[in-house]
Order: structure tokens, then sequence, then C-alpha cells
């Protein structure tokens, strides 16, 4: 009874939190979860917010006022809003706030007690790209072409993908400019009648605002002269003298002043889908240089906001994109996550939902684009983008689709909730019909919307529990030392990021998800199988501190492909039976393998041609030709290892998969990355995991909760982990909420 009261008071507070300003925005810990506080109160990060594209855009236009109005009625108080320095800033250089202002005014109109993130776009106005051409990024494939005309109906991000005029990362000119118009923005805004409801500044800058380089999609980004400073300088802060820059460039020559940027040498590697570090440690350090890059600019325009804010204001941007990089994680990806996570002037990180067929399809997990638990574990708040389509319109974005009003509601759900569980939050991203706002402008929706708001509301006063037993574990330097396209290396980041993850959620398994570079800080007591995903590249000391601390306690390791490979220096097969704890050798093909399974995995069959899009043939894209090029594979010879699997249809027998079984843990490696739920149910089955659903559907558990998604329906019996049984009779597409102890249907 005492709980409930509790409850119901803080309820209570919650609901006037906004009937005054807000003094006070920040994220802080509340119940085992970072937490968004307003006015020292907790409460559910869920937002509305508008797109970017003209005039949807706008919170005074009529169908976006509308919107806001109907999220209002729903019990939304968290909006978000778009700026653009575009809008303020003309060319007489007299900042001017009004549209601002005007923004917040369109929501205070239906939400009078409502608090506002603005996404604050701090790339310069078109007119300054103009007076300052030197400034701008370059590509090494080809020539800045010139900004077309933008009509009136698209927005300023239209461009972006192509090779037209935008500011590098690396211009300090325009860096240095831009943070006296930021700091002039915050101390004019926040004094105003509409500046007293901001509580949080997203910084938006690169491509389509997210942090990504121009044009890294399909172009190859950065050879601009500012660029190539900022790299030489890099260098010196890495290496400090010529000598060691030598050593590690194998490079007699070399020198601070004379190093340049790479051309379109960067798409070559020379050891299969590896960089070999004796060879090519120089495109590796540009590629993370380029990374560094951003993560300063985002994170000096950050401590900018901090100073000139007069009042605790949550300050966050675009960061941590995992899933869903087109292949192209070094050129545009997010690769310095611990400058981002450890940052004091970074309070959230956001992304879209990976937009991965077999994530976003129905019976896929919908799952957020970053590591959410390693966010948590930095106590910063991850916030998805959701911009799943509803029956009411299409979107442009990676052919998503449309289903009827029954199903789209269901679908809807998992995309909600997902993030939810998972510690984080979410805001409705509204592309509406033809762009303009109203993808949810239909009772049944908003009824449903207002019903998740309100169970999120109630669990959100639960403890947070992660009640992960599997740990998936990823790193991100290693795309610095693979090759930079998925159609020269279909395994680092096309099969391992995005194929793997999505099946272990759809296998049954509570799973959570984390850095490499985060590992030792993990509460590892909890988890009883460690997936070592893409950890490719592996330091010596990395390899030890996980045969110290990961291998022990009956845990299970499971090594996928080529695990420390690379240690920075060289590549070793020593390296390779290190860490995965068991003998190894190696052989060369031009094509990925088949590999057929034993009674084990119930004589199943995985064909390598399912791993590569391109076929089984590896290739390696030049300037002027594609040519097929030989991969390393290892294979297990340790005479102490169970066989699970064997490469099929080479000349000689070779163990592809097996399991060395040791008195304090298990060992596993797979030649390749698993791609079936049902392989990974069986594995994970083996290793003790506890098994929620055995059906293939999304399992995603965590705050109380246990939502399973399916696509085909049927009935299922549902495995809560204090023993009770639920039976279900599922439809297809349906998404189910259950209480996590009492198997209760909460949705």
């Amino acid at each position: 009874m005492r709980n409930r009261i509790l409850f119901l008071l803080l309820l209570a507070s919650s609901c006037s939190l906004f009937s005054q300003t807000v003094e006070r925005a920040e994220v802080k810990p509340y119940k085992g979860r970072p937490a968004l506080y307003i006015n020292g109160v907790p409460t559910v990060p869920q937002f509305y917010a508008l797109t970017d594209r003209p005039t949807g855009n706008r919170s005074y236009e009529a169908l976006p006022s509308h919107s806001i109005a109907q999220f209002s009625k729903a019990g939304f108080k968290l909006y978000q809003l778009d700026i653009w320095f575009e809008e303020m800033l003309p060319e007489n250089g007299e900042l001017d706030i009004t549209e601002a202002r005007r923004q917040v005014q369109g929501v205070l109109k239906h939400c009078p007690d409502a608090a506002v993130m603005f996404r604050l776009h701090v790339n310069p106005p078109f007119w300054w790209l103009g007076q300052h051409p030197e400034e701008c990024c370059r590509f090494a494939d080809d020539t800045l072409q010139p900004e077309p005309y933008r009509p009136l109906h698209q927005n300023y991000l239209w461009q972006d993908l192509n090779t037209v005029p935008r500011c590098s990362y690396a211009s300090q000119k325009w860096q240095r400019w831009m943070e006296g118009n930021v700091a002039e923005f915050c101390r004019q805004l926040a004094v105003t009648d509409e500046g007293r409801h901001v509580m949080g500044i997203q910084i938006a800058n690169g491509l389509n605002g997210e942090h990504h380089q121009w044009g890294f999609v399909k172009h190859d980004p950065d050879v601009s002269e500012p660029m190539q400073l900022f790299f030489r300088q890099f260098l010196k802060d890495k290496y400090h003298t010529e000598k060691a820059l030598r050593k590690a460039w194998n490079m007699s020559s070399a020198t601070f002043e004379n190093a340049t940027l790479p051309g379109m040498e960067r798409h070559q590697t020379s050891a299969g889908i590896f960089r070999d570090p004796q060879k090519e440690q120089a495109v590796a350090d540009y590629y993370e240089c380029q990374h560094k890059v951003v993560t300063q600019s985002v994170l000096d325009f950050a401590k900018v906001v901090r100073e000139n804010w007069p009042r605790p204001v949550t300050i966050g941007c675009f960061y941590g994109y995992y899933l869903s990089l087109f292949g192209r994680q070094a050129a545009g990806g997010h690769l310095c996550e611990q400058d981002i996570l450890t940052s004091p002037y970074i309070d959230f990180l956001c992304a879209p939902q990976a937009y991965n067929k077999n994530s976003r399809l129905p019976g896929g997990p919908a799952l957020s684009r970053g590591l959410v638990e390693s966010v948590n574990l930095h106590g910063k708040l991850w916030l998805d983008e959701m911009d799943q389509p509803s029956h009411l319109g299409y979107v442009y974005l990676g052919g998503l689709q449309m289903y009827p009003l029954e199903e789209s509601i269901q679908i809807l759900r998992k995309f909600v909730l997902g993030p939810f569980l998972r510690g984080g939050g979410m805001w409705f991203y509204d592309f509406g019909p033809l762009m303009c706002s109203g993808w949810w402008d239909d009772p049944a929706y908003m009824e449903d919307i207002a019903r998740m708001h309100r169970v999120e509301e109630r669990y959100f006063q639960h403890e947070q529990d992660c009640p992960a037993d599997v740990l998936l574990v990823f790193d991100t330097k290693v795309f610095f030392h693979t090759a930079s396209r998925d159609t020269d290396d279909p395994i680092t980041d096309q099969t391992s990021v995005n194929v793997v993850p999505i099946e272990v959620f759809k296998s049954g398994v509570a799973a959570a998800t984390c850095y490499l570079s985060d590992l030792p800080q993990m509460p590892l007591e909890q988890y009883k199988a460690v997936v070592f995903v893409n950890c490719f590249l592996l330091t010596a000391e990395q390899r030890q501190w996980i045969r110290k601390n990961v291998a022990r306690d009956g845990r299970s390791l499971i090594w996928l492909t080529a695990p420390g490979y690379n240690d920075g220096k060289r590549l070793d097969l020593r390296y390779v039976c290190e860490a995965a704890g068991m003998r190894l050798d190696t052989f060369s093909a031009f094509r990925i393998p088949d590999i057929r399974f034993g009674a084990a995995f119930g004589d199943s069959l995985q064909k390598g041609a399912k791993i590569a899009e391109v076929g089984k043939t590896i290739f390696m894209n030049t300037n002027d030709s594609i040519r097929a090029f030989r991969q390393t594979f290892f294979h297990v010879t340790d005479e102490d290892a169970e066989r699970l699997a064997m490469f099929d249809s080479l000349p000689e027998s070779r163990v592809a998969a097996a399991v060395v079984r040791h008195r304090t843990h298990n060992d596993y490696f797979f030649a390749l990355p698993l791609m079936t739920n049902g392989l990974w149910m069986q594995l994970l089955r083996d290793a003790g995991c506890h098994i929620y659903d055995d059906a293939g559907d999304a399992v995603i558990a965590g705050s109380g909760l246990l939502m399973i998604h399916t696509a085909s329906g049927g009935e299922r019996t549902i495995r809560l982990r204090n023993g009770r049984e639920v039976k279900v009779m599922l439809q297809p597409k349906q998404t189910l909420l259950l209480d996590a102890e009492s198997g209760e249907k909460v949705l």
C-alpha cells in the first residue's frame, strides 16, 4: 500500500511538473536507468517530433499544429523541433531568433506546459559557404559539384548525399565563427518566455544532421585543405615523434609535414578483408583522424551550450550509430564512442532505429541502431528516432513498408516499446502524409499511443532490470583495419553487425549489447554467454584481460570469424589461437565456403552464399575493375575440441566450428558468423541461457516487462524466468507485452 501511495504521489507530481517553466533539465540515475529530470522530477523520455521537411517542420503551420494538439491530448509534454542558422543568420551577420521563438509558440498553443528540445543545426548558412569555398569538404572520388536549385518543398538536407559544397568538419574558421553564434543563440533565447520552455539542445551537423561525413554512403570524404592540416596535427598528437611515425607506418621517409591524405588507395587491402598494419597503417590512421574530427567538433559545441545556457539544460547529439551503416562504417560511421560517452558535456545520444529489413519487417525485433546497454553504462540517456510508417502514408526511407491499420498498430508497438524496455526513450518522428505531419492521425493510433504512454509511466516506477544473460560484444576500431566497403568485406559489418544481433534477438533469449571498449565495465556476473561478434582487433592486453576475467565462472565465450587476428601491429594466427582458447590453422580461398552443422545443431546447413550478397566469391573493387581476392579463413585443429560443423565442399576436411569445454568455462569458435536464429537458439541453450520463446519470435526484456513480437503467430508457451509458463495464442504480426513476473498481459 505504501508503495502504491508513493507511486500515485509521484504520478500526480509528474502530471504537474510542467505547470511552470523549465528551470532545470538534466539526466540522472533513476531506479537503475539514466532518466530525464525536469525541474527535479524524473519523467518518461517520450517525445513527439516534427520532421525537417517543409512545411511539416513548422509547429505553427496547420497540419503540424493539429498533430501537436493530438499528442498533447494523449498526455505528451515533451516535443522536439528543428532550427537552422540558415533561418536565423542573414548575410549581415546579425542573429535573429524570431523563428526559434515561433517554433516554441506553436507548441505552447496546444500544450502550455510543454518542454521543448531543439535540434540545432550548426552547419553554416549557404551564403557563408559561398564566401568560403576553401573550407568545404572535398572528395577523393569526385570533384565538387555546384549546389543545385532547392525547391521550396525540399529541406536544407536535400543534397547531403552528393558531392556539393558542405563545410568540412576540420574547418577551424567555421568552428570558431559558429561557436560564437551558438553562444549568442543560447544567451538570447534562454531569457525569453519561449526559452523558459527549452529543456534540451541536440547538436546537429554532417550528413542529414547526423554527424556522418558528407556524402559518405557513395563517396569518399574528406581531402580538403582543412582536413590535411588536421590530419598532420592528429599524427603529431598520436605519435609525438617522427621516429615513432616512421616505425608505425613502416616508412623511412614519413614526416609530419609530408603526410598526405589517402586518395582512392584507401580501398585497397593487402590481406583479404584485412589491412596489414605493416603496410597500411597510414590509411587506418586517416580513418581514425576522420572520426576524431567529428567528435572534437561535437564536444566543442556542446561545451559552448553548457557554458552559455544560464540554467541546467540537457545536451546531446546523433551519435552511436552501429547497425545500418551501409557497409561504410570507416567512411562515415561513429567510431570514437568513448570521446562522446565519457564527456561531461553530453547527456543523451540518439539515432533512428535500424533500417535493416530483417529488423523492421514483421517478426523482426525493431532494434535501436546503437548499443544501448553501453550508453546506459555511462549514465547517458539513449533516444530512438521512431520513423516507422503508418498506413496513412509512405516515406522514402530504405523502402520501408506500410501495413493495414490493425497490423500497423501492432508493428508500431514494437518500435515504441523496445527502447523503453532497454532503459532508453524515443520520439515519434512524423514524416506524415507527404511528409507534412499526420502519420498517426487516426483515433485508433492515438488511443494506442496514449495507452502505451500510460504503460511506460507505470513501469517507469519499477526498478530497471536488464535480465539479459547473453552479451553481444562489438568493436569499432576494427573498421579502421578492414576494407571500407561491404562489397570488399561482406563479413565485418554486413553480416556480423547487421545479421547476428537481429538473429540473436529472435532466438528466444534476452540479450544486451556493448562496445568492446566498455567490456571491462559491464556486469559480467550476469552473463552466461559472451559473444565476440567482430572483435578481429585485440591487443595483447585485451586478450589477456578477457582470458582472466571473462573466461571463468562457467561462462561460455563464443568467438566468431577471426578474433584478435590483428593486434594493432601485425596479423598473426597465434593471436587468434590465444583469443579463442584453442588451436587453429588457416587456409585461403576465393570464396566463402559453405558450412554444414552436425547433429548438435540439427544437421542444418548454413550456406556461405547467404553471407555475401554478391555471391560466394569475395570481391575487391578498384578504381577501374572488379576482381576476386583470396581471404584467410580459420579452422580448428585442437584435439580436445568437440566438432560442431565442417567446411563443406572443400578438397580437404576442415573443422569450421567447435567447442572446447574447460573446467572454468567453455570456448566456442565459429569460422563464420551464425546467421539463423535457430542455430543461435541451440547454441545459447547449450550455454545455459534462458529461452523465453522457442518459436523464432523477437524477444526484448527489461523494465519489468517482456515483449514478444511475431511474424507468423500461433500457439506459444512463454517461459518466464521465475518458472511460470504463459500459454498464449498470437495473431500474425502481433506484439504481446507481458509483466515479466506475473505473466499478466499488459498490452
